[in-house]
């Protein structure tokens, strides 16, 4: 398609009523194509496609639970005590790809 062919498709789908999943569907067959047409994938392509995607589908589940302070939470003494040091996990912290290396170190 030329590039005019492309403008006027992109016009005409920013003139739907799409929800976000109904643009994420979109989104992820357009993907899919391209990916078909490209060269065969891999083995490890194939898993860190299958974790991209389930990272994602986690993350849009999870976007709605609102994060808790530890203001909202009523802990026992004995607890806090006991977890007082613990540090939470930071936000960039890919834990798919952790269980990727750790699995391929131990039997890859």
């Amino acid at each position: 398609m030329n590039a005019i062919s492309l403008n006027n498709l992109w016009s005409y789908l920013q003139g739907l009523t799409l929800t976000a999943s109904n643009k994420r569907w979109l989104a992820d067959h357009l993907y899919e194509s391209a990916k078909a047409e490209e060269k065969p994938q891999t083995h490890e392509e194939k898993l860190a496609d299958a974790a991209r995607i389930r990272k994602e589908k986690e993350k849009a589940l999870w976007a709605d639970v609102p994060r808790m302070n530890k203001e909202d939470l009523k802990i026992s003494p004995w607890v806090e005590e006991i977890v007082k040091d613990v540090e939470p996990m930071p936000d960039d912290v890919d834990i798919e790809q952790m269980k990727y290396e750790y699995l391929m170190k131990k039997y890859g």
